[in-house]
């Protein structure tokens, strides 16, 4: 009667894990930003969190502070700014936007625990099984479940990194970051399952990840998934 009871409980819990989908939290940041260091632990702090993905974009338009973001892109500011039409919010760091319709500053714990508590309406994808060779990660993915969207894009992520800042606003710190996006790459709405692979420059023995998300046309996201890659 116990395990009956141990095991309908685990039902019910995996049944509410379903109910409630998956939040997908996206930092735009910037080594080159005082104001983002805490908002980066922020993120640190929840990435290992139940039902919870964690990005962090780096922009590149701090850069000229002094120091230059390594992990900085061009694409990243854009995206941003593509968040900042459909949500009607300014371009700022650091900016958190919750699963691509919420977003607020990022350093602003209660608002982002708020937001996790509610019942979130994304599709938590299958994990994408992942392979780290020596100049390569290679991934396989699945988003047949997934109804009318209208982009999707793979993510490679560096798991945790610390940096050495010689100059700009946080100069002489070391800073860490997590979950940091290094690459993005489409993912053809015409092949829902296939695989694919992030190039790597160099034979690196970095903990990466890879995540999935999918979006409708006005950014918000539908589905995503994030695996682990030794």
């Amino acid at each position: 009667m116990l395990a009956f009871q141990h095991n309908k409980r685990e039902e019910q819990s995996n049944e509410k894990q379903i109910q409630n989908g998956v939040n997908v939290v996206e930092l735009f940041t910037s080594q080159g930003c005082s104001s983002c260091p805490p908002a980066d632990a922020l993120l640190s702090e929840v990435k290992d969190d139940e039902n919870v993905i964690a990005l962090s974009y780096h922009v590149d338009y701090w850069n000229y502070l002094g120091w230059k973001d390594p992990y900085s892109k061009k694409e990243y500011s854009a995206y941003q700014r593509d968040y900042a039409t459909e949500l009607n919010s300014g371009v700022y760091t650091p900016q958190m936007v919750v699963n691509g319709n919420k977003e607020f500053v990022g350093s602003r714990e209660k608002t982002l625990k708020n937001s996790l508590i509610n019942k979130s309406n994304v599709t938590a994808l299958p994990a994408p099984v992942v392979t780290k060779k020596n100049t390569s990660v290679d991934f396989s993915y699945a988003l047949n479940e997934v109804k009318d969207f209208d982009r999707a894009y793979a993510l490679l992520l560096i798991d945790d990194e610390t940096t050495a800042v010689a100059k700009g606003e946080n100069a002489r710190k070391q800073l860490r970051n997590t979950n940091v996006v290094i690459q993005r790459m489409a993912i053809d709405k015409n092949t829902p399952n296939g695989t694919q692979s992030f190039q790597l420059q160099t034979n690196s023995k970095t903990d990466y990840k890879v995540a999935i998300i999918v979006q409708d046309k006005d950014l918000e996201i539908l589905a995503a998934g994030i695996s682990v890659t030794g």
